[in-house]
């Protein structure tokens, strides 16, 4: 179930937040390296604007044990953030929708945009 519900999402929510939103628990909880987010709604907003920069998101491997699962995808942005890195996000499973959130990757090409221009 986790691998089929995450990669639905990825998929759909490359575009369509309204269907993407339907993959995600309404109590979902996302935490970041530079912000958390806690709703489904609070979280759509920000990944919406993410999109506004992402010229490639390519999963790399998804594993996934019960209701977990870790994702490790490449994502490829455009100024005002510009770079090319890797992510790792652990995703829990709740009700059969993402539910708890976790991401880690090198910020350095997305400091200035959370610092007040600061990198």
């Amino acid at each position: 179930m986790p691998i089929y519900t995450i990669e639905e999402y990825r998929v759909r929510a490359s575009g369509v937040n309204e269907v993407a939103q339907t993959y995600l628990h309404h109590d979902l909880v996302f935490v970041g390296l530079f912000e958390t987010y806690r709703s489904a709604d609070d979280y759509i907003k920000a990944f919406t604007g993410l999109l506004q920069i992402t010229v490639r998101l390519k999963v790399k491997t998804i594993i996934a044990e019960g209701n977990e699962a870790a994702i490790f995808f490449e994502l490829e942005t455009r100024a005002p953030a510009e770079g090319i890195v890797l992510v790792a996000e652990w995703h829990r499973i709740k009700d059969g929708r993402i539910a708890h959130v976790e991401s880690a990757f090198d910020g350095r090409p997305y400091a200035a945009m959370f610092t007040g221009g600061q990198s």
